[in-house]
């Protein structure tokens, strides 16, 4: 019997099969991912994993356990990523025990950005839904030595605020944020770039003062996101405050 890993391995290979060489090296190449990459564009991934397979009528639990082992196991990048997918259509149906469980246990083998928003959006959720279990974990993953973990703590806060019904309190946020400020991981500054301006979407007064006030000090590479949705005269007036503090 084929098992379910293998099974989406052939899948993914199967409709990776026309794909240059030289446009799946370029892919990996943005992807920044360990994994051997087919090359497969993410709405192709998406409409793949919503086909689904021949697993896919099983129960929640059931699959849970299932895309546990494909998200762990997984020999591609578009593997791992059918795992995450697949995520978004059964993980209502868990209970948030079992949901959380899976979300942290699945954050421990990220490597790369792509894997990592793909599940910051279910970690800004549970922080949502049950704040008092999720804080504690993110608070632990700030501190963390995996630099994906880190990333999540920050991302996962707010994740996108369009998609938050609930929006986390914003001192607590930009404290969080504030901790990373010099992380000097490349892809955690780009996570704490994509925080600061969710949590301007979300508090543009208290945010906008925060910028200012750490003007001098973010990182280069979270600076352009940071400011990404102010105004252009706050934008100048920040820009102006980093220029002064940092020429000191």
């Amino acid at each position: 019997m084929v098992s379910s890993l293998t099974e989406v391995e052939r899948v993914l290979k199967a409709a990776a099969k026309g794909i240059p060489k030289a446009k799946a090296k370029e892919r990996a190449f943005f992807m920044k991912t360990k994994m051997p990459l087919l090359g497969l564009t993410v709405p192709e991934q998406r409409k793949l994993a919503k086909r689904g397979y021949s697993f896919s009528d099983l129960s929640a639990q059931e699959l849970a356990a299932v895309w546990t082992e494909i998200w762990h196991g997984a020999k591609t990048h578009e593997g791992k990523m059918q795992a995450g997918l697949a995520l978004e259509q059964f993980a209502p149906e868990l209970g948030f025990g079992d949901r959380w469980a899976l979300i942290r246990g699945w954050c421990s083998t990220i490597n790369c950005w792509d894997q990592s928003d793909t599940l910051s959006a279910h970690v800004a959720r549970a922080l949502e839904e049950k704040p008092k279990m999720v804080w504690p974990v993110l608070q632990a993953w700030n501190s963390d030595a995996d630099p994906w973990k880190r990333r999540q703590s920050v991302v996962g806060l707010f994740f996108y605020t369009r998609f938050r019904a609930k929006l986390p309190p914003v001192a607590r946020s930009l404290k969080t944020i504030t901790a990373l400020l010099k992380d000097e991981d490349y892809y955690v500054q780009k996570g704490v770039g994509w925080a600061l301006r969710e949590s301007y979407n979300a508090y543009p007064e208290q945010t906008f003062l925060y910028l200012k006030k750490h003007a001098g000090t973010i990182h280069p590479d979270a600076f352009s996101a940071a400011l990404e949705k102010v105004s252009l005269h706050e934008k100048a007036e920040i820009k102006k405050i980093r220029k002064v503090v940092r020429g000191r």
